[in-house]
């Protein structure tokens, strides 16, 4: 057989059966609007999440990809992610869903269920099965924010660090105590004055005496130092919400070859475990980080987690018709609420979605 045509023939083969994909390196810009070593979601998305894309991408293709870190706000700030990945600023993004408190409201279903999930593996797990079983969610990033879901993860068991002793609900009332929007609600029931803030500025305005607490889980109190301006804690068992979601620009998303997509896919469903899981392990080792710097740690009993609980007005149907009127599915609320009582979550207060 002639040479040339012992070559065109190979073609055809080729063509027939699909030449091998072209071996190429994505470089990826990935960030947060909080710093990746002060804060656990963050530091499991770069030490996990992007580790391990890089990892399984390189053994199990032939593919490279190179991550460009943009974390604590080098390219999007708290509430400007959402936009940053929409518009291809960035291609890998952390939204933190309280801070996008408008465009992402039923992203928010955690904070609407106050005292029902203090265990952040169980929040964790209820918060990925609400995404499985509610497409809606994942549609609306999908078409309104030019982005792909790949993973959600969650806060730690938030409870109140401040800077005076107190025993009672009651003794809230009137003091100056920050918040990060969704859970202001929860001060207002008890008579304490709210304020809207951001970890990233709450050092200092603990310290100056802007406001007197946080309504703040153990591992960020510490990894923002706020334990050395603020000599109380109480674990209130407000619970751990879900508010880490990780997601990619859709139009990056499209250029990645099937088998990239679907390590991410998969490295994305991990993270919920792996992140949980270091959010308890942090929350361990923040309590004694904390007694060992001398601040007073307790519990709030039952009976006060109980009459708070009961001082909250409805905001579970509050919010839910919020998002019924803002076009976003509000059936993830009352999906949450179903995965955390099948999965076992005691609550003080029966949340229902009428």
């Amino acid at each position: 057989m002639r040479p040339a045509l012992l070559r065109l023939l190979v073609l055809l083969v080729l063509i027939a059966v699909g030449a091998p994909a072209r071996a190429e390196t994505f470089r990826l810009s990935i960030g947060a609007g909080h710093p990746a070593d002060a804060a656990v979601w963050i530091t499991m998305m770069r030490d996990f999440f992007a580790a391990e894309v890089a990892k399984r991408v390189e053994t199990k293709t032939q593919h490279k990809i190179e991550w460009v870190p943009a974390y604590g706000g080098s390219v999007c700030k708290l509430g400007e992610c959402l936009e940053a990945v929409e518009s291809g600023l960035l291609d890998v993004g952390e939204l933190q869903v309280p801070f996008e408190p408008t465009k992402l409201v039923a992203f928010n279903f955690g904070y609407f269920v106050p005292f029902a999930a203090p265990d952040p593996v169980l929040a964790a797990r209820s918060a990925r099965k609400v995404f499985d079983t509610v497409p809606a969610l994942r549609s609306m990033l999908d078409k309104k924010h030019n982005q792909i879901f790949l993973a959600v993860g969650t806060v730690g068991n938030y409870g109140l660090i401040t800077t005076f002793p107190w025993q009672k609900v009651e003794e809230l009332r009137n003091r100056k105590i920050a918040a990060a929007g969704p859970n202001i609600p929860w001060l207002q029931a008890v008579g304490a004055v709210p304020v809207q803030s951001n970890l990233n500025e709450a050092y200092n305005a603990m310290q100056t005496g802007v406001y007197e607490g946080w309504v703040m889980f153990a591992d960020a109190t510490v990894g923002f130092k706020l334990h050395e301006v603020a000599k109380y804690f109480t674990d209130t068992g407000f619970g751990a919400v879900p508010t880490t979601v990780i997601t990619i620009n859709k139009g990056v998303w499209k250029k990645l070859p099937k088998a990239v997509q679907d390590i991410m896919l998969e490295v994305g469903r991990e993270y919920t475990e792996v992140e949980s899981k270091a959010v308890v392990e942090k929350a361990k080792r923040s309590m004694e980080t904390m007694k060992a710097a001398g601040v007073t740690i307790r519990v709030l009993s039952d009976a006060e987690r109980a009459r708070w609980a009961k001082a909250l007005p409805d905001i579970a149907n509050q919010r839910a018709q919020e998002i019924r009127k803002a076009g976003q599915p509000a059936e993830a609320l009352g999906a949450y609420i179903q995965a955390l009582k099948a999965a076992g979550a005691k609550m003080p207060r029966a949340w229902e979605i009428r």
